[in-house]
């Protein structure tokens, strides 16, 4: 079993043994590295990243003092036992369908000699102490090359809302630590381009993108650097709208949230959850509505009891309903929770939300601009900064230059400043709150019901008399926010009231559901606060959601996988869409028209401050909604007013008091002719009474008289500024129409639609109407124009003919049917449409490239068969692209692009955790010749790769095995896949998941630390190997084999099993409980020959240009000539008489010959001819007697 403690500070751990100093690099003025965008058309982006100097100071290590670089606001590596570079961070765009490559154009370095660079204490959680944790040099520390290799690298790429982007990561650090050279880049110029077909998080499009919400289009101003430079085109604005999904006892206590939203200029719709399900009916629940009406705030209102919260990696996630675009841990909207037990417990929530809005108290004034911070004494963390002081500088450097006059400062120890000697207690913080405080930042340890410092808890909150003066909280801690199956802290701040029914306690909050790690919740918090406070100046976010949420990207840009967890867990309790004060409310001065009239189409208002949101609403009816620019805002009623009654108009804006008006419509003196609908007549078309592309079509628009006289001869004419449609009769004469009538002109006017109308394309109408009086009425309306949209879909390869194998992969050498699917998404039919397919040219033909695939009405999918061969040296893992280029009748067409993996690309490393086994394994799959991919989430492709290697790290730094991702690996092997996962807790302290059974492994104990050496099982493939041990020791699982598995390696020290194998007729496994990266070579064996035993074993073919240095393996060869003109010769020594197998392998690692002969004592002789269609070059021999190998490179020349 496993104990979460605090370590206690120790010597060996304490932090900094001198004061920071600024090193110089190209300036002796400290300055933080600057990142600007020269160049980007979103294909194509150059960054340059320019460092003049850094910051170090020294700690005390194991090896002496050593050097901590800090850059200023850096990202700090989290990769346990490597040292610790900083590396700077930004988002690009990146293309819908593309994959992107990163490359150095240009770099400019000094180096630093005797250099001693402390290592990465890795990815700690909050409930450890970083400074009790010792500095441990890592196997990087023993490689005679710089870390990191590369200068740059891409994250995978992602999927917020409207844009596909990816994050860059720039290291202006590399570092030898055998040569102890530090090289500082003060100057890298890098290129992030295009390479194909994007495999990860493609973003298909179903309609271009025209508009955008203003929340979102903020977010995308700050977080993409090249968000101006790679838009062609500038979208809509629009103002988000809400879902409420609620507990069904609780729905009318939700009312006034409703009303006010709604006046306020949020679109809200109230659903029971009892309607949609469990948690995961919710998810799609939340994505269809998304993908159908667009959302932009989630809701959900009730305890997880009423509610259920989604869960992630075994962990609860509210926020896992907002991923809806793209598999990634981005949110595409803002969820908050109301969480709530009883009636009283909503109506507290909804009455808080409303008063803060709505009614902000004003009786005094001072809370507005006072805050509050708590931190401990403990770290160092993000930036190198202890809790204290991370939170100061949040206080000093970023509130306080703001709009904050005055910070409460609550510290463990005695930090100075407004910080009281000593360490606070409960009643400092009851002290600050019931004074006033609008925010709230706390960083370090927490409790289900409490702050670690402090102490505070969940009887201090109920304790509270700060009614009218809640604040928000951002809190960095563990497990605060762990609401399911608790009363846990976060709630009790948003369910607290005062003796007198009044709310008392907070406004929002944002805690967390699990233990948080160290360093990106703090970067995270660091990024709220710099939002919220407007140092990114394009990037005023307003809302709660939106301040909280986009500090959560930019710590999933900054950290990568080490910020997902976080991002899944940070729950917000609360409205999400609540508009935050951070300053005395001020009144709004707003000019608008006394009464509006039935049929009125327009109002304009006046207001000085820009960005106002002006909303007119009736009962819960949204009339129109506006933005101000200018000093003025135009709302637009569609079709016009058509009800009399009282309106109430709405002005919001940041930091004002909302200015609440009531404007009559009524009903004007004599005649008033306003538009009622319309009805069209495409008989001459599909006679689908719809208005299709091509059609000629006959409008009938219905005229209606609002007036209190009767409208005499009028005469209405239609016009447009469409580039769709052709207008071809305009006018009509509706004669008299009465009072309280409607009349219409059957088949009245007419038009025609073009070819190119795109599907669902708004056709709005113009109609000018005059009456014998002489006045005039201007309306408006609206048709939806239908049309095809043509999109590729999907292929499937059918081998089971000719010399396919059967097995639903294209293979060198293979001729195979591919059925490719194509869907018509549009509204409106497609007629004889054809495909026509090809292919990039390389390796790959087709026999039958253009297919008809005849009518396709709305929705239908459709396939056909076309014909493909990939040439016999196609390399396995060709990725081939082919482009669909599709058309129809009327003009119609469409283009799509796909890639198919030709064979199996050999391996796939899926890093879910950090761990040193990564690394090592792309060194070693280097020496042998093998290319990897790498990923740090499980994909949905695992059946293009022979083998996977899956890395679930140690203790406390494990990814712990969802039972999806489980399901996911099973479905890998039963489909004949080759499976390696390690991990330290994953065999016996995890619960299982549905692939751990085909491991057939008995986890036998939870383990503890006392791995040292490594030996290979008698018998096995791993006979006679054997390591030392240095990895990270933490509870590995002790295990054994099931039935037919067998173990091939042990711990020599304890004797129990690390490492299982098993085989059958479908797949193979090793399942092992260490990581791999912590074996250490020696003069017998290294972790090349461990890695190409597990290879023999999964069959997957490597080349090794070095010998094996294995005792057992050991053989004497001598290829001779070398380079050679025709026929190479090879003198092999051996023992005993026994076939001896001589195997040549091209630069693909394609098997091209082979020679058996037998052998006597002493010498056998083997011989290539290379004579013929042999082309010149590198190729590489592998000599096999019995239990011995060697393997090598001769070169061919003609």
């Amino acid at each position: 079993m496993k104990y979460f403690y605090i370590l206690v500070l120790s010597l060996f751990g304490l932090q900094s043994m001198a004061s920071s100093q600024w090193v110089e690099v190209t300036s002796s003025t400290p300055t933080k590295p600057v990142t600007t965008l020269e160049s980007s058309n979103i294909s194509e982006s150059v960054i340059n990243v320019t460092v003049n100097g850094f910051w170090k100071s020294e700690v005390s290590t194991p090896r002496g003092n050593a050097w901590l670089i800090d850059l200023g606001n850096h990202v700090r590596n989290l990769e346990k036992g490597s040292p610790d570079l900083p590396y700077i961070s930004t988002s690009l765009i990146i293309p819908d369908l593309s994959k992107m490559k990163v490359e150095v154009v240009s770099s400019q370095y000094r180096e630093f000699q005797n250099v001693l660079i402390a290592p990465s204490k890795g990815n700690l959680y909050r409930d450890i102490d970083p400074a009790g944790v010792p500095y441990e040099y890592g196997t990087v520390y023993q490689n005679n090359g710089n870390y990191p290799e590369n200068l740059a690298k891409l994250n995978e790429p992602y999927i917020v809302r409207d844009y596909r982007g990816e994050a860059v990561w720039i290291y202006p650090f590399q570092y030898n630590p055998v040569t102890k050279t530090l090289r500082v880049y003060y100057n890298i110029k890098v290129k992030v381009s295009e390479a194909g077909i994007a495999e990860i998080n493609p973003l298909n499009r179903t309609a271009p993108l025209t508009n955008i919400d203003s929340r979102f289009n903020n977010i995308y101003k700050t977080h993409f650097l090249n968000y101006n430079a790679s838009r062609d085109y500038t979208p809509v604005d629009e103002h988000g709208n809400m879902l409420i999904i609620s507990y069904g006892d609780f729905m009318d206590e939700m009312n006034p949230f409703i009303t006010w939203k709604m006046q306020s200029g949020t679109p809200v719709e109230i659903v029971d959850v009892a309607t949609i399900g469990n948690a995961a009916a919710i998810k799609q629940y939340v994505a269809d509505y998304y993908n159908n009406k667009g959302l932009t705030f989630l809701l959900l209102v009730g305890d997880a009891a009423q509610v259920p919260s989604s869960v992630v990696s075994g962990n609860d996630s509210d926020n896992d309903y907002t991923y809806v675009v793209g598999n990634d841990h981005y949110p595409d909207l803002f969820c908050g929770r109301f969480s709530a037990e009883t009636e009283e417990q909503v109506t507290t929530q909804v009455n808080r939300m409303v008063d803060y809005e709505k009614n902000p108290e004003m009786s005094d004034t001072t809370w507005f601009t006072q805050s509050l911070g708590i931190g401990s004494d403990q770290g160092p963390g993000d930036d190198n900064e202890y809790d204290w002081e991370h939170i100061r500088n949040i206080q000093e450097n970023k509130l306080l230059p703001y709009t904050y006059v005055y910070d409460y400062e609550l510290y463990d120890g005695s930090q100075g400043g407004n910080d009281a000697p000593g360490n606070p207690g409960p009643s400092d913080v009851s002290t600050a709150v019931n004074d006033g405080v609008t925010i709230i930042n706390y960083c370090g340890h927490g409790s289900n019901t409490s702050w670690g410092t402090t102490g505070f808890n969940n009887s201090n909150v109920n304790n509270l008399t700060n009614a009218g003066h809640l604040p928000f909280i951002f809190s960095v801690a563990c497990v605060n926010g762990n609401f399911v199956n608790h009363t846990c802290f976060a709630e009790a701040w948003m369910r607290a009231e005062d003796s007198f029914g009044n709310p008392t306690g907070a406004i929002s909050t944002i805690m967390s559901t699990i233990n948080q790690s160290w360093n990106p919740p703090m970067c995270g918090q660091d990024a709220m606060d710099d939002i919220l406070v407007e140092t990114y100046p394009d990037n005023i976010k307003r809302t709660f959601g939106g301040v909280t949420m986009n500090g959560c990207m930019e710590m999933n840009d900054t950290y990568g996988s080490g910020g997902y967890e976080m991002t899944d867990t940070w729950t917000i309790f609360g409205d999400p869409s609540l508009m935050l004060r951070t300053a005395v409310p001020q009144n709004l001065a707003v000019i608008h028209p006394a009464t509006l009239s039935i049929g009125d189409m327009t109002m304009t208002i006046s207001c000085p401050i820009e960005g106002a949101l002006a909303t007119l609403s009736m009962g819960n009816e949204i009339l129109g909604s506006a933005t101000v620019s200018g000093g003025s805002a135009t709302l637009v009623f569609y079709p016009g007013l058509d009800s009399i009654g009282d309106a109430s108009l709405v002005v919001i804006a940041y930091n004002h008091i909302p200015s609440i008006d009531t404007i009559p419509i009524i009903s004007s003196d004599g005649p008033y002719i306003s538009y009622a609908y319309n009805t069209l007549n495409d008989s001459l078309g599909n006679n689908n009474q719809m208005a299709d592309y091509t059609e000629d079509i006959l409008l009938t628009a219905f005229l209606t008289n609002n007036g209190n006289e009767d409208a005499v001869d009028v005469i209405a004419n239609i016009s447009t500024s469409s580039p769709y449609l052709t207008l071809t009769d305009t006018t009509e004469n509706y004669g008299t129409i009465t009072v309280d009538d409607t009349v219409g002109i059957y088949n009245g006017y007419r038009f025609t639609l073009a070819d190119s109308v795109p599907d669902m394309t708004p056709l709005v109408f113009s109609m000018e109407a005059q009456d014998t009086s002489g006045q005039t009425y201007n309306m408006m309306f609206m048709v939806t124009a239908h049309a095809p949209n043509l999109q590729y879909l999907s292929y499937k390869v059918i081998d089971t003919t000719g010399n396919g194998n059967g097995n639903g992969k294209l293979d060198p050498g293979e001729t195979a049917g591919l059925n490719v699917y194509l869907a018509n998404t549009g509204s409106s039919e497609a007629y004889n449409v054809t495909g026509l397919l090809s292919g990039d040219g390389n390796w790959i033909s087709i026999a039958n490239n253009s297919m008809n695939y005849g009518n396709m009405a709305a929705g239908d999918t459709t396939m056909a068969t076309y014909t493909i061969t990939a040439d016999g040296d196609t390399p396995l893992g060709y990725d081939a692209i082919f482009t669909m280029n599709i058309s129809a009748d009327y003009g119609i067409s469409a283009t799509g692009q796909f890639s198919m993996v030709v064979g199996q690309r050999p391996i796939m490393i899926v890093k879910l955790a950090p761990t040193l086994s990564e690394d090592s394994l792309m060194t070693c799959l280097e020496e042998l010749s093998i290319s990897a991919d790498t990923t740090h989430q499980i994909p949905e492709n695992l059946s293009n790769y022979q083998a996977v290697f899956v890395l679930l790290g140690t203790f406390s730094d494990n990814h712990i095995l969802t039972n999806d991702e489980g399901q996911m690996l099973a479905d890998y092997l039963n489909s004949g896949g080759k499976l390696y996962m390690e991990g330290g807790d994953t065999w016996a302290y995890n619960d299982p998941t549905p692939v751990h059974p085909m491991f057939f492994i008995d986890g036998l104990d939870d383990g503890s630390g006392d791995l040292y050496n490594v030996i290979g099982t008698d018998g096995s493939f791993m006979q006679g190997f054997s390591f030392e041990f240095q990895g990270s020791n933490n509870y590995i699982d002790h295990i054994a084999p099931i039935d037919n598995a067998f173990t091939i390696l042990s711990n020599s020290n304890a004797s129990y099993d690390v490492t299982v194998a098993y085989a059958d007729s479908v797949y193979r496994t090793v399942g092992s409980s260490f990581e791999f990266g912590g074996l250490m070579d020696n003069a017998y064996c290294n972790k090349s020959g461990y890695l190409a035993e597990i290879l023999s074993f999964f069959g997957v073919t490597y080349i090794w240009t070095d010998v094996q240095v294995n005792t057992i393996r050991e053989m004497g060869i001598n290829a001779y000539p070398n380079p050679f003109n025709s026929i190479v010769h090879f003198k092999v020594a051996t023992e005993n008489s026994r076939p001896v197998r001589l195997q040549i392998y091209d630069m693909t690692g394609k098997l091209i010959f082979t020679q058996t002969a037998t052998s006597t004592h002493g010498t056998t002789m083997l011989q290539w001819d290379a004579a013929g269609d042999v082309k010149p070059g590198i190729y590489f021999y592998q000599i096999t007697a019995g239990n011995k190998q060697s393997t090598g490179k001769v070169v061919l020349n003609k």
